[in-house]
Protein backbone atom coordinates (compact mmCIF):
# COMPACT_ATOMS: atom_id res chain seq x y z
CA UNK A 1 0.00 0.00 0.00
CA UNK A 2 1.24 3.17 -1.09
CA UNK A 3 1.51 6.05 1.57
CA UNK A 4 -0.25 9.43 1.31
CA UNK A 5 1.34 11.80 3.61
CA UNK A 6 1.19 14.69 1.34
CA UNK A 7 1.43 18.50 2.66
CA UNK A 8 -1.83 19.97 3.42
CA UNK A 9 -2.28 22.54 -0.16
CA UNK A 10 -3.11 25.63 2.09
CA UNK A 11 0.05 25.14 4.29
CA UNK A 12 2.24 24.38 1.18
CA UNK A 13 -0.02 27.29 -0.99
CA UNK A 14 1.52 29.74 2.21
CA UNK A 15 4.50 28.73 2.24
CA UNK A 16 5.43 29.39 -1.46
CA UNK A 17 3.83 32.77 -1.35
CA UNK A 18 6.02 33.81 1.61
CA UNK A 19 8.98 32.51 -0.63
CA UNK A 20 7.76 34.90 -3.26
CA UNK A 21 7.48 37.23 -0.60
CA UNK A 22 11.03 36.94 0.24
CA UNK A 23 12.63 36.32 -3.27
CA UNK A 24 11.28 40.22 -4.29
CA UNK A 25 12.27 41.33 -0.97
CA UNK A 26 15.77 40.09 -0.85
CA UNK A 27 16.74 39.31 -4.68
CA UNK A 28 14.43 42.23 -6.11
CA UNK A 29 13.23 39.46 -8.47
CA UNK A 30 10.48 36.76 -8.37
CA UNK A 31 11.06 33.36 -8.54
CA UNK A 32 11.23 31.52 -11.75
CA UNK A 33 13.16 28.25 -13.50
CA UNK A 34 14.00 28.18 -16.90
CA UNK A 35 16.41 30.83 -16.88
CA UNK A 36 18.62 28.44 -15.35
CA UNK A 37 19.34 26.38 -18.01
CA UNK A 38 19.88 29.38 -20.33
CA UNK A 39 22.13 30.30 -17.97
CA UNK A 40 23.94 27.26 -17.87
CA UNK A 41 23.82 26.84 -21.48
CA UNK A 42 25.07 29.92 -22.56
CA UNK A 43 27.82 28.92 -19.96
CA UNK A 44 28.56 25.91 -21.72
CA UNK A 45 28.76 27.40 -25.11
CA UNK A 46 31.14 29.90 -23.87
CA UNK A 47 33.38 27.43 -22.78
CA UNK A 48 32.96 25.13 -26.10
CA UNK A 49 32.84 27.90 -28.66
CA UNK A 50 33.62 31.48 -27.29
CA UNK A 51 33.32 32.95 -30.78
CA UNK A 52 30.22 31.33 -31.56
CA UNK A 53 28.59 32.15 -27.95
CA UNK A 54 29.30 35.73 -28.85
CA UNK A 55 27.07 35.66 -31.86
CA UNK A 56 24.39 34.83 -30.17
CA UNK A 57 22.05 37.52 -28.82
CA UNK A 58 20.00 35.29 -27.16
CA UNK A 59 22.32 34.43 -24.96
CA UNK A 60 24.55 37.68 -24.43
CA UNK A 61 23.13 38.64 -21.25
CA UNK A 62 24.56 35.41 -19.48
CA UNK A 63 27.78 35.05 -21.55
CA UNK A 64 29.18 37.89 -18.71
CA UNK A 65 29.22 34.75 -16.30
CA UNK A 66 32.45 32.79 -15.95
CA UNK A 67 30.11 30.13 -14.37
CA UNK A 68 26.54 29.20 -13.67
CA UNK A 69 26.69 29.23 -9.91
CA UNK A 70 27.38 32.83 -10.37
CA UNK A 71 23.74 33.24 -10.77
CA UNK A 72 21.28 33.22 -7.79
CA UNK A 73 18.50 31.33 -10.21
CA UNK A 74 21.04 28.20 -10.49
CA UNK A 75 20.55 28.45 -6.96
CA UNK A 76 17.27 28.55 -6.87
CA UNK A 77 16.69 25.21 -8.35
CA UNK A 78 19.55 23.14 -6.60
CA UNK A 79 17.16 24.74 -3.43
CA UNK A 80 13.73 23.55 -5.48
CA UNK A 81 15.33 19.83 -6.16
CA UNK A 82 17.05 19.77 -2.45
CA UNK A 83 13.75 20.77 -0.75
CA UNK A 84 11.23 18.12 -3.10
CA UNK A 85 13.57 15.53 -1.93
CA UNK A 86 13.32 16.10 1.71
CA UNK A 87 9.77 17.09 1.63
CA UNK A 88 9.39 13.06 -0.15
CA UNK A 89 11.82 11.69 2.32
CA UNK A 90 10.41 13.24 5.48
CA UNK A 91 6.75 12.58 4.19
CA UNK A 92 7.83 8.63 3.36
CA UNK A 93 6.67 9.54 -0.36
CA UNK A 94 10.29 8.78 -2.16
CA UNK A 95 10.56 5.50 -4.17
CA UNK A 96 11.70 5.54 -8.26
CA UNK A 97 8.92 4.46 -10.12
CA UNK A 98 7.92 4.93 -13.70
CA UNK A 99 4.37 6.41 -13.69
CA UNK A 100 2.39 5.48 -17.10
CA UNK A 101 -1.54 4.39 -17.94
CA UNK A 102 -2.33 1.10 -17.82
CA UNK A 103 -2.21 1.53 -21.72
CA UNK A 104 0.63 2.97 -22.77
CA UNK A 105 4.16 1.32 -23.25
CA UNK A 106 7.35 2.36 -21.91
CA UNK A 107 8.45 3.63 -25.09
CA UNK A 108 5.64 5.85 -25.85
CA UNK A 109 5.77 7.18 -22.39
CA UNK A 110 9.12 8.16 -22.42
CA UNK A 111 8.69 9.83 -26.33
CA UNK A 112 5.45 11.91 -24.64
CA UNK A 113 7.24 12.65 -21.93
CA UNK A 114 10.53 14.00 -23.45
CA UNK A 115 8.29 15.71 -26.14
CA UNK A 116 6.31 17.50 -23.67
CA UNK A 117 9.13 18.35 -21.65
CA UNK A 118 11.04 19.85 -24.69
CA UNK A 119 7.63 21.96 -25.94
CA UNK A 120 7.26 23.51 -22.54
CA UNK A 121 10.96 24.13 -22.39
CA UNK A 122 11.06 26.02 -25.85
CA UNK A 123 7.66 27.52 -24.69
CA UNK A 124 8.69 28.94 -21.90
CA UNK A 125 12.02 30.35 -23.20
CA UNK A 126 9.88 31.91 -26.14
CA UNK A 127 7.34 33.50 -23.48
CA UNK A 128 10.70 35.46 -21.72
CA UNK A 129 9.38 32.62 -18.38
CA UNK A 130 8.66 29.59 -17.07
CA UNK A 131 5.27 28.83 -15.48
CA UNK A 132 6.54 30.20 -11.62
CA UNK A 133 8.26 32.91 -13.43
CA UNK A 134 5.16 34.23 -15.55
CA UNK A 135 2.47 32.98 -13.57
CA UNK A 136 3.39 33.31 -10.29
CA UNK A 137 5.92 35.65 -10.14
CA UNK A 138 3.79 37.83 -12.85
CA UNK A 139 0.13 36.80 -11.17
CA UNK A 140 1.33 38.12 -7.88
CA UNK A 141 2.89 41.45 -9.35
CA UNK A 142 -0.56 41.54 -10.91
CA UNK A 143 1.01 41.59 -14.72
CA UNK A 144 -1.85 41.11 -17.35
CA UNK A 145 0.61 38.75 -19.16
CA UNK A 146 0.71 36.65 -16.03
CA UNK A 147 -3.01 36.25 -15.58
CA UNK A 148 -3.42 35.69 -19.21
CA UNK A 149 -0.92 32.77 -19.31
CA UNK A 150 -2.48 30.95 -15.93
CA UNK A 151 -6.36 31.21 -17.54
CA UNK A 152 -4.53 29.71 -21.21
CA UNK A 153 -2.77 27.33 -19.22
CA UNK A 154 -5.46 26.05 -17.65
CA UNK A 155 -7.62 26.04 -20.50
CA UNK A 156 -4.80 24.32 -23.12
CA UNK A 157 -4.15 21.73 -19.77
CA UNK A 158 -8.11 21.07 -20.19
CA UNK A 159 -8.59 20.42 -23.62
CA UNK A 160 -5.12 18.40 -24.28
CA UNK A 161 -5.92 16.42 -20.59
CA UNK A 162 -9.15 14.91 -23.17
CA UNK A 163 -6.90 14.27 -25.93
CA UNK A 164 -4.04 12.53 -23.55
CA UNK A 165 -6.87 11.10 -20.86
CA UNK A 166 -7.01 7.71 -23.18
CA UNK A 167 -2.61 6.91 -22.93
CA UNK A 168 -3.75 7.03 -18.83
CA UNK A 169 -6.62 4.39 -18.78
Amino acid sequence: MERNNYWSPYIAGAGLGLTLLAAFYVMGKGLGASSAFSVTAAVAAKGIAPEYAGTLKYFSRYLSLESPLRDWIVFEMIGLFAGALAGALAGGNFRIRFDKGKSIGNTARLFTAFGGGMAIGFASRLARGCTSGVALSGGAQLAIAGWIFVISMFASGFVLAAFFRRLWQ
